[in-house]
């Protein structure tokens, strides 16, 4: 019983390397599968039968990752703390941006959780900080993470990164440099399993988290790559998400350069990416059995402001839920040097900002599951349209990946498009299907607005 048998053979790892990172004998090495998931391969020659302590700290060892014990278990007794049913325990929300425009224009959306790992820096709060960049090496895993020790370091590795990235070689570094103090940024999962090391928290006192609505394998970087003009094995340097003055902050662009520095060209949110995403294409199945959105382990959790308000900056807007009351003064600290600019928030406005996120993950998992006696009556259940979009979604996740590893990669996107043939006929039918069954309550909704219009003019 280990990682491999309870995780990995039943498609429920997520690849954020931890246990290889763990693994005292060194038998959990990760790679990249077949199917594009980055996943730990076992030697089992190396591997000690009595160990299983890869198992113990892996947030779906359980089948489903929920972060509601670790949450309470950390943050319930800090002072000051509040409890919401969609984002734990926590001290305070705020929204902001950090002063500084041109730093504030390299960020992913507000720049506000660049302005927090700077000052833990500079307050010595931490030695080093873990954050994501572009793997030197040319190797399968195209991203690294690695210790930012200053805020040189710190800028060169702003922006998001949506691609799996293990952590398992720096946790390694981690385990052996014991006097340095370290800050991690990830994910909502990985930050349940580094909290889940007790042993390591003193080496690891900082944890910070980005929200998240499930995520895509290594082949969404390829097929956005292919799309835009570079060859996936020539991959140079990857931008996420390029901001544009003339598009609002939620229509940011992906742009790839190949190895001799030719770029690409920009394909916007809103088309292909947004169209991936949205229909499961390369998901990781971990995704669909995790609760957690907005890193409820972790000391704060950044996101983007995506409620009307803000969409209209294309600077952007950070959203941030604070547990950690020394980082709540961190930040207080940072508005009244003028480094920062934020307000407080309602967690109903965290909430509604990655309400489509909220509905997904923590809502619809039951159906998922097919466990609906455990709906709670205050969760309204799956409609038609979320069945059937979960009945299509299974299928477009196991065979997008099956496809462009046996066509896309070989032939090219065009004979990757057409193997899905039939399942992207199907999601038009579906679209199709949706739009007639709204028709009715569309119209009805037009007929009171015609009613009603004549009696508002005469009042």
């Amino acid at each position: 019983m280990n990682v491999i048998s309870t995780v990995v053979n039943k498609d429920l790892c997520i690849g954020c390397g931890v246990c290889s990172g763990l693994c005292p004998s060194q038998a959990l090495t990760m790679h990249v599968s077949t199917n594009g998931d980055l996943a730990p391969r076992w030697d089992e020659s190396l591997c000690r039968p009595d160990c299983k302590l890869c198992i113990s700290f892996c947030p779906f060892s359980n089948g489903v990752h929920d972060p509601r014990p670790l949450n309470e278990e950390l943050f319930s007794s800090t002072s000051g703390a509040v409890f919401d049913d969609n984002i734990g325990w926590h001290l305070a929300s705020y929204a902001g941006y950090r002063s500084d425009e041109s730093l504030r224009g390299k960020s992913a959306s507000g720049g506000l959780l660049t302005a927090c790992l700077e000052i833990l820096l500079e307050e010595k709060i931490v030695d080093r900080v873990a954050v994501v960049r572009r793997s030197p090496f040319d190797s399968e895993q195209l991203f690294e993470f690695y210790g930012a020790a200053t805020i040189e370091e710190l800028h060169a590795s702003a922006g998001s990164i949506y691609h799996p990235v293990s952590i398992g070689q720096l946790l390694r570094e981690i385990k052996k440099k014991s006097p340095t103090r370290w800050a991690i940024v990830g994910v909502p999962c990985l930050c349940a399993a580094i909290r889940g090391l007790k042993h390591l928290r003193s080496r690891i006192p900082v944890v910070l988290g980005t929200a998240c609505g499930m995520y895509q394998n290594t082949f969404y970087t390829e097929l956005l790559a292919e799309q835009s003009g570079i060859p996936h094995k020539q991959l140079g340097e990857i931008r996420y998400r390029i901001k544009n003055a003339n598009r609002p902050p939620n229509d940011y662009a992906f742009q790839a350069k190949d190895k001799k520095g030719s770029l690409g060209a920009e394909l916007h949110y809103r088309g292909l990416p947004c169209f991936l995403g949205r229909h499961a294409f390369f998901r990781f199945n971990a995704c669909n059995f995790c609760k957690d959105v907005f890193a409820e382990a972790a000391d704060a959790v950044f996101m983007d402001a995506w409620l009307p308000a803000y969409r209209h900056d294309p600077r952007g807007t950070s959203f941030v839920v604070i547990r950690n009351a020394e980082l709540n003064d961190m930040l207080l600290q940072g508005q009244s040097v003028g480094g920062v600019q934020i307000k407080q928030i309602s967690p109903e406005d965290i909430v509604l900002s990655q309400k489509g996120h909220k509905r997904r993950k923590r809502e619809l998992i039951y159906m998922r599951q097919k466990v609906q006696e455990l709906m709670n009556v205050s969760i309204t259940k799956p409609t038609m349209a979320e069945k059937m979009n979960w009945w299509l979604q299974r299928r477009i996740q196991r065979r997008s990946k099956t496809a462009w590893a046996k066509y896309g990669r070989k032939y090219g996107r065009f004979a990757f498009w057409l193997a899905l043939t039939d399942l992207l006929l199907m999601l038009n039918v579906i679209k199709y299907v949706q739009k007639l069954s709204n028709l009715p309550k569309r119209l009805a909704g037009k007929f009171r607005r015609v009613l009603l219009l004549p009696n508002v003019n005469r009042s």
